[in-house]
């Protein structure tokens, strides 16, 4: 009898101890995400079937059609004649047509990244449930945006994603950094950020330095916390050697920027390349990529988040710069 007690309470220890590290290292379900293929629909318009495509698309793509013709196409108002000959003329145009035909060799089957979309937002709908969760429409549109919201929803522009060795890229004469960017595995780590940026950014604490890394802080953290799966470089969109370096900097480029007296600065051309695209960081080593800000602003949180009791929601409306740095206690010496 007792053997058979021993061994129900070893039973029951382990059943708590990985009840206890299951939950404490919980990851939420994905949740069902609608995928929209507008490009796909765009591309199959003839004079013949034009007018009811556009009537169609109406019916079934909400507000989205409308975005598309006034801030992707550029165009005036949808339901007239010109526009009906400026979508016949894009969409028959022999380099769009071949750049759409490489499009629908990547991207035909979408349903990884529809699965890691759905992962990602499950992580969110569990940590904001107050929050929408959008519909996702992809789309072609000349080249013009990469990932955009409206109407709290998001569409993706796959043409921007072929990969950094893409002809089309060459064609346009974009440089090898802003290249690097265009690869299929940065999709939904921009996603996340556009979407961050749409709920949070008003929460933005100023105009200084100081506030621009820990806003950007705040955008890695999260999208650190949304995408569980994908390696740390690719959350940033730097290459492994990129995130090597500023891993092993952080001290100094901490120290760089107050030595420069920089981290209350307001003059955006002293620190753009710590918080935008460029070749690299403004002053620093050429092994420092642009936006070092990022991971700055990330290590900053994590110190925040591990110092003071509050949830990632609660984080967000943080806006005063100078209390989060003190008491993130953030002093790295590495």
């Amino acid at each position: 009898m007792k053997q058979i007690l021993l061994f129900f309470s070893i039973a029951l220890l382990t059943f708590f101890t990985a009840t206890w590290f299951l939950g404490s290292n919980k990851v939420y379900d994905r949740i069902e995400l609608e995928i929209n293929r507008f490009e796909e629909e765009l591309f199959s318009i003839t004079e013949e079937n034009v007018q009811n495509k556009m009537l169609y698309w109406e019916a079934d793509y909400g507000t989205f059609p409308a975005i598309f013709a006034s801030q992707i196409m550029r165009s005036g108002e949808v339901k007239n004649k010109q526009y009906e000959d400026e979508l016949l003329a894009f969409t028959h145009q022999e380099d769009m047509r071949e750049a759409y035909d490489s499009t629908v060799l990547l991207y035909k089957d979408f349903s990884s990244l529809q699965y890691d979309l759905e992962l990602a937002f499950g992580q969110f709908s569990a940590n904001f449930p107050s929050f929408p969760i959008p519909e996702i429409t992809t789309f072609f549109g000349g080249f013009n945006y990469g990932v955009v919201t409206y109407d709290n929803n998001i569409a993706i522009g796959l043409e921007n994603f072929l990969g950094r060795n893409s002809k089309f890229y060459k064609y346009l004469s974009d440089p090898e950094y802003i290249r690097f960017q265009k690869q299929k595995k940065f999709i939904i780590s921009n996603v996340m950020e556009v979407w961050f940026n749409e709920h949070f950014q008003k929460f933005l604490g100023g105009r200084d330095l100081l506030s621009q890394i820990i806003y950007k802080g705040k955008v890695m953290y999260f999208i650190d916390k949304m995408l569980r799966d994908i390696p740390i470089e690719d959350k940033f969109r730097f290459t492994k050697s990129q995130m090597d370096w500023v891993i092993d900097n952080e001290a100094s480029i901490w120290q760089y920027l107050v030595y420069e007296d920089l981290l209350f600065s307001k003059k955006e051309d002293e620190f753009r390349t710590f918080v935008n695209y460029a070749p690299f960081a403004k002053g620093m080593p050429n092994e420092a990529p642009a936006r070092v800000a990022y991971y700055t602003g990330y290590q900053m949180v994590c110190e925040y988040m591990k110092n003071n009791k509050i949830n990632i929601e609660e984080l967000m409306y943080l806006t005063d710069s100078r209390q989060f740095l003190q008491q993130s206690k953030y002093k790295p010496t590495k």
